[in-house]
Formats: structure tokens, C-alpha cells, sequence
């Protein structure tokens, strides 16, 4: 279930546009989640929010960020910090560090600030409990229940906002 403090986050921002940023390796097994929320959110989302999937080239959000100017910034990627698998959990930047996978190109810390310092956006992350991020195809359960979670809620939010 996810917490009041990450479904604020996720909400979209009243004032201006959204842009949710997706990371993850498909080839990573549980660090695939956010190209797999990206998928089921693609097309369903109104234009005040935008969604962008970096796969794992967090580094090619910078330019898209920079040409919406976002109020609001939330990067979704699998992490590690110790929690059940599929855990869902807002991560402060200076905890990104010791949470996120080393599966990217381009540290997270970088490109969050980056974004809100080229576009004025406050920018958040939130992590999902990877159970595996070996090299393979697919999502574990947990994580899947936890990726659906986050869908429906933003699909909900959207509708209502």
C-alpha cells in the first residue's frame, strides 16, 4: 500500500506541469519497473502531466525537462534500501546515493539537480524494493503488485486533479 507521503508526491502539482520520469534496465530483472509503469502509463495521462521512460539513460531527461519547465519532478526507479521487496518509499537526494541501483549511466543525485536547477522544478524520487536485479528478463511479483499500485493510483489522481 502506498503511504500518504508518496501519494501526495505522486499527485500531480496544482500550479503547473508534472514530469514523471521513469529509469530501469529491462535487461535487470526488478530494475525494469519504471520502463514497465512508463508502458502502462503511456497515452493515459493528460498533457499537464508528462511522462518520460530514460530507460537507463537517466541523462536524456535533462533536455525534456528543460522544454516542459516542470513545477513538479518525480523520478520512479527500483532501489535498494533494505526494506520487503515491492516496498514502495519516498527517498530524500541525500539518502539516493546508498538507495539506487548502480544499473545507470548517470547518478541520480546528478540529473535531480540538474533538473531543478536548469528548470526551477522540485524534484523527488521515489524507490520500489528490488527482490533481484540480476541480468534476466522480467519483474518479480512484488515489485509488479507494487508498479500496478503506483499506475492505478496516478491514473486516479489524474482523473481527479
Amino acid at each position: 500500500m502506498l503511504d500518504k507521503q508518496v501519494r501526495k508526491i505522486l499527485s500531480p502539482g496544482k500550479d503547473g506541469k508534472t514530469l514523471i520520469i521513469t529509469v530501469g534496465n529491462t535487461l535487470r530483472q526488478d530494475d525494469g519497473v519504471g520502463p514497465y509503469i512508463a508502458g502502462c502509463l503511456t497515452g493515459m495521462l493528460p498533457p499537464e502531466v508528462i511522462l518520460l521512460n530514460a530507460g537507463n539513460r537517466p541523462e536524456n531527461a535533462i533536455e525534456t525537462a528543460i522544454m516542459y519547465r516542470p513545477v513538479k519532478t518525480v523520478i520512479i526507479d527500483a532501489a535498494l534500501f533494505g526494506a520487503a521487496p515491492g516496498k514502495v518509499k519516498l527517498i530524500r537526494e541525500e539518502e539516493i546515493p546508498t538507495a539506487t541501483l548502480s544499473t545507470h549511466s548517470f547518478p541520480i543525485p546528478v540529473l535531480s539537480r540538474l533538473i531543478a536547477e536548469d528548470t526551477g522544478s522540485k524534484v523527488f524520487f521515489v524507490g520500489i524494493q528490488a527482490r533481484n536485479v540480476a541480468f534476466g528478463e522480467g519483474i518479480s511479483r512484488q515489485v509488479k503488485e507494487a508498479a500496478d499500485e503506483i499506475v492505478n493510483y496516478l491514473l486516479k489522481a489524474v482523473k481527479y486533479a
